[in-house]
């Protein structure tokens, strides 16, 4: 009974290794995208902010023509952002795609494990037991005129009880 409950246990672990796996990559890949996008804001708000003092800097014409040129710069500067920030998404992505996509076939190699494991144990009782049948059937059709007194024997000792019991009660 113990060795059914580990095997069991084992069983059980074996099918959920694969779960673990997944929220554990789950939980990874969720830190690499928010360390990302704070990474991504901190920019994007220092830019801002430096976009903003700038503005406040604009005291004339002179000052205006520089501010609004500097923002083809600027514009650069965010698709460059953007591209990068883009790409380094589609990387984790990609990354985080060929992880599950492995811990999936691992979990059907564990799940047609599991479930190969009882069948095979389930084939191998019913070997065994056409084996002792085949066993105990040839013992008893080619055995020794003794072995058949005795099972005869034995038998008639058990029906003569029995009969007894019913004589008696």
């Amino acid at each position: 009974m113990q060795e059914q409950l580990n095997q069991s246990t084992q069983q059980l672990q074996k099918a959920l290794e694969p779960t673990r796996k997944l929220n554990a990559l789950l939980l990874d890949h969720t830190e690499k995208l928010i360390h990302l996008n704070l990474d991504a804001a901190r920019s994007y708000t220092a830019l801002a902010m430096e976009q903003m003092r700038s503005a406040l800097e604009i005291r004339d014409p002179e000052a205006l023509q520089g501010y609004l040129n500097s923002q083809t710069k600027v514009a650069q500067t965010v698709g460059n952002r953007l591209s990068q920030d883009t790409n380094a998404i589609a990387e984790l992505s990609k990354e985080m795609g060929e992880q599950v996509q492995q811990i999936a076939q691992e979990n059907v190699s564990a799940l047609t494990e599991a479930v190969q494991q009882p069948q095979q144990a389930q084939q191998q009782a019913r070997r065994q037991e056409r084996s002792t049948k085949a066993r105990s059937g040839s013992a008893s059709a080619g055995g020794s005129s003794s072995s058949s007194t005795a099972s005869a024997g034995s038998t008639g000792g058990s029906a003569s009880s029995g009969g007894s019991s019913k004589k008696s009660a």
